[in-house]
């Protein structure tokens, strides 16, 4: 089997859980080792389903001689000094996104993962799709000829609980939500967007306007290789989550998703009736499996992460221009 990489999960909620599950049973020559949360009786709890050590303590753990790296799953205004802890403490990392809230708190999280020689994945897990990943050797491979236009369509269920629905803990919805979409734009189209220009507003939620986000937008932008790119996103969508991308290119046109489940449909007297979609969790289960496997092969035979920190700066640089052009209410250029 040969070296086994320890690996420990900090913050024990939703995508937490995913991980933790993952890297326990799922990943070849990876151990889940520890499980870490402020919430001494979810850590406990889970740290005995799995029969490893458990702490509340995130400073302990890193302590851990077991530890080899850290899976960060913390709220996102945490990343950073997590990170950089990790970092010091020689520990490889993969931090769910978005990597930070701001674009200094990004410059500050890379220098400290250089200095200290250590892997750094940035969980964009679409990456590692199978129709995301088809959509890329596709286009690369010229079937549709050269990209012109990026279109990313996202409409969560409903808007987040708690600390991810005040944009100055999250970044808001183009941080927390579409930074997703901005990471899709710039993979699929191997380019860098350069300019982005915002619409929207709270027309949806009470609490989201109260607290300065929005719920319903739509972004136009360019990127440096001429092409276009669009997206719209919204934090309410009736019919279940629905996530779609199109490429559209000189000779053809890449369709990714659907607002229904392709696999079933039932017909009756009353018509065809389509299920909706998994929630993210269930749509993209194989692609944490993928991610999570890239992430301990990285470390073993000292590859750059398909998306490494570069790529998280990248998206807390593009949310951070979404939100300049929409308060000042024009297009706003990228310098990177």
């Amino acid at each position: 089997m040969g070296r086994v990489v320890g690996v420990g999960v900090v913050g024990l909620g939703r995508i937490g859980i995913v991980h933790s599950e993952i890297f326990a049973l799922r990943v070849e020559n990876a151990k889940l080792v520890a499980v870490c949360d402020c919430r001494e009786h979810i850590a406990r709890s889970i740290g005995e389903k799995y029969g490893i050590k458990w702490y509340a303590d995130y400073e302990k753990m890193l302590k851990d001689k077991d530890l080899d790296a850290v899976v960060i799953c913390t709220p996102t205004f945490l990343h950073a000094d997590m990170i950089i802890r990790a970092a010091e403490e020689g520990k490889h990392i993969l931090t769910e996104k978005p990597m930070t809230v701001t674009v200094d708190e990004a410059k500050k999280v890379i220098k400290a993962v250089e200095k200290a020689g250590v892997k750094l994945q940035v969980a964009y897990m679409r990456r590692f799709d199978y129709a995301y990943s088809k959509a890329k050797k596709s286009i690369d491979e010229g079937k549709i000829g050269k990209p012109l236009l990026f279109i990313g369509l996202a409409r969560d269920p409903a808007p987040p609980p708690g600390w991810a629905a005040d944009p100055k803990k999250s970044g808001g919805i183009f941080l927390d939500m579409l930074s997703h979409d901005f990471d899709m734009a710039r993979w699929l189209m191997s380019a860098e967007i350069t300019e982005v220009y915002v619409r929207g507003g709270a027309y949806l939620y009470e609490e989201i306007r109260e607290k300065g986000d929005l719920d319903v937008v739509s972004i136009s932008f360019s990127f440096d290789n001429g092409a276009m790119g669009y997206i719209h996103g919204s934090r309410k969508s009736t019919y279940g989550y629905d996530l779609r991308t199109e490429v559209y290119g000189t000779e053809g046109t890449i369709f990714i998703g659907c607002s229904s489940d392709p696999m079933f449909s039932l017909g009756t007297r009353d018509g065809i009736t389509y299920s909706g979609i998994a929630w993210f969790a269930g749509r993209f289960y194989e692609a944490y499996i993928a991610e999570d496997k890239h992430f301990i092969e990285c470390i073993l035979e000292d590859k750059k992460p398909l998306v490494n920190g570069i790529d998280g700066l990248r998206a807390v640089q593009i949310a951070e221009a979404a939100w300049k052009s929409f308060k000042e209410r024009k297009p706003v250029k990228i310098e990177y």
